[in-house]
């Protein structure tokens, strides 16, 4: 007897169902040649087009999938040996159960799916007639979301839709809602509620990496002051000019920060500091990363002196235009990303003659360096200790207010880091040898960078020769070393 089974599966909140016996077909044998066993094989099995050699790009990586293992191996939650590839399960599953004598299971979420799936169809020729239903706009509006990890980005996407749609009624609607419904269900949901609606919105997702907070020592008058030092800068010519310009929105708003601590437009700037994309390269390490954000704007030079975006070179015509390449803007001012590898330094040296040293009648050549040099981190400790330690930071409050972190941290968690500033004076050297033929600064700090950025990026890093770790291998080197 086949029956059709109706209930929930795969962790489902509830374990009713109803068994239909259909017939009296006798059951065939189970042909187990066909299980998949990693999530890459089912999807490539599944969706062959995906990975087509005829595809003008290489065959991607699965990423994240509601079918994947928590282990981060790649491996199907399920290993058993259960699980077997399918373009359609419902459709296609349902034929073949028939075929086969199976007795079939369903969750009201797959007939849903299956619903949905052809409205996507539908959707791809009719979207442009149906537009006045959705949306008023005639371009496509982009959505941004950051979450904390991928699978969340893509589920937060439902609500931004929902947001800016005139139906009120379609999350609700799409979501399936059923008591088989998982949240895993709620993600497939929402990729299909990014299909029938991208004709009108374009979709963008982000891990949140950012800065929980940002803490601006000193008072109002210190930030202000720093911003009327751009005054002199166009007395030293064009370029300096230039660079003024450049700087006068971000300084700026570090005034408007102490104006308007809680306001949108401050929380929008400072969430706009830092951006990473991942570009197309030859191997692996700091060279794959383009570092963007208005933090950018504070390199103009090279550190021989020559500027770091030559006029009219990959830089837009106009805000506007920029923004639509996903430039970062300030004001009317443009951002031009960076490699990663490529990042100058934050410090600068000058020789120095040392008159009788290091004893009388003897001079030494020597350099001295200063600049931003060192980062405190400080983990911030639950409030009881916080509390145990006050006592001791204020006797020490007096030692530390130039250069420690002060504030009040117990409502944050997390780390703490301060950039530092400092000098040194170092010697004997010869100053007609010149240094930084290989690169300026510490190579290792950007691969650490570059180590940070993989955690949190999708698929992580790729390092050559199947190693985990490539901390001593010589290709995470300056370029020709």
């Amino acid at each position: 007897m086949i029956n059709i089974l109706l209930f929930g599966l795969l962790g489902s909140l509830s374990t009713a169902s109803i068994i239909v016996p259909i017939s009296d077909v006798e059951p065939l044998p189970i042909r187990m040649h066909n299980a998949v066993s990693t999530t890459r094989e089912l999807f490539e099995r599944s969706c062959p087009e995906e990975v087509s050699p005829k595809n003008a790009y290489k065959p991607p990586q699965v990423l994240y999938s509601s079918y994947m293992a928590d282990d981060g191996t790649g491996k199907l939650s399920s290993v058993d040996g259960t699980i077997f590839p399918s373009s359609g399960s419902f459709v296609r599953g349902a034929i073949d159960a028939w075929a086969q004598h199976q007795h079939l299971v369903l969750r009201p979420d797959v007939v849903w799916f299956e619903i949905l799936t052809q409205l996507n169809f539908y959707m791809a020729k009719h979207a442009d007639e149906l537009r006045h239903l959705f949306v008023d706009k005639a371009e496509r509006e982009q959505i941004i979301v950051r979450e904390l990890d991928w699978p969340s980005v893509v589920g937060a996407f439902g609500k931004h839709i929902q947001a800016r749609v005139k139906t009120d009624w379609l999350l609700d609607w799409i979501t399936p809602g059923f008591t088989t419904s998982t949240a895993h269900d709620n993600i497939t949901a929402t990729v299909l509620m990014m299909g029938l609606t991208q004709r009108y919105f374009e979709f963008i997702g982000g891990i949140r990496c950012g800065i929980p907070s940002v803490q601006l020592l000193g008072e109002r008058a210190d930030w202000a002051r720093l911003l009327d030092k751009l005054e002199h800068l166009p007395r030293l010519g064009a370029e300096p000019a230039a660079y003024a310009r450049a700087l006068r929105p971000i300084l700026s708003r570090f005034v408007q920060t102490w104006d308007e601590p809680g306001s949108d437009a401050v929380r929008e700037f400072w969430g706009q500091i830092v951006k990473a994309d991942r570009g197309v390269s030859c191997g692996t390490g700091p060279h794959e990363f383009f570092m963007s954000g208005w933090i950018t704007g504070f390199l103009h030079w090279r550190e021989a002196g020559g500027l770091r975006v030559r006029k009219g070179e990959d830089e837009p015509m106009t805000p506007e235009e920029a923004r639509r390449q996903g430039y970062t803007v300030v004001g009317d001012v443009v951002y031009v990303d960076e490699l990663l590898e490529s990042l100058p330094v934050g410090y600068a040296k000058a020789p120095l003659k040392m008159l009788d040293y290091p004893e009388e009648g003897v001079n030494t050549m020597a350099y001295v360096l200063g600049g931003n040099i060192g980062v405190r981190r400080k983990e911030l400790l639950p409030p009881h200790q916080q509390q145990q330690r006050q006592q001791e930071e204020e006797n020490r409050q007096e030692r530390r207010q130039d250069d420690g972190v002060g504030g009040d941290d117990a409502a944050r968690k997390g780390v703490l880091a301060e950039p530092l500033s400092g000098w040194f004076l170092y010697g004997p050297v010869d100053t007609n040898v010149t240094t930084g033929g290989d690169g300026f600064g510490s190579y290792d700090e950007l691969v650490g960078m570059w180590r940070s950025l993989g955690a949190v990026w999708p698929g992580g890093l790729t390092y050559p020769w199947g190693m985990d770790d490539p901390e001593d291998q010589q290709y995470l080197r300056w370029p020709g070393e």
